[in-house]
């Protein structure tokens, strides 16, 4: 968790208490903080072995949703594995922005 806190509060300039509460769903999801933690490291998505929820890796979601970096993808891919109708309707909407 402390790579992901790191990366939330250097890189995208979060304040500690915001970082930790968006890495504390990663508590709950090891296979998804894992593969996160990978991610950046290396800034790329596996494509061999990788997550897949509902059909869909991290690097599917990438390529549907440009916009995201990797925390907010490993975080659309919570939402698809904890609630899949609406992480189903959000890519199929495009991604609205607001939704997320």
């Amino acid at each position: 968790m402390e790579k992901i806190i790191s990366y939330l509060i250097n890189e995208k300039k979060q304040i500690p208490s915001v970082a930790e509460k968006t890495a504390s769903s990663f508590e709950r999801h090891d296979d998804l903080r894992i593969e996160l933690e990978k991610w950046i490291g290396s800034r790329i998505f596996p494509k061999e072995n990788a997550v897949s929820i509902e059909g869909c890796t991290a690097e599917m979601i990438f390529e549907l949703a440009p916009f995201m970096d990797g925390v907010d993808v490993y975080n659309f891919l919570i939402i698809l594995r904890e609630n899949p109708e609406n992480g189903k309707r959000i890519i199929s909407e495009g991604f609205n922005i607001k939704e997320l």
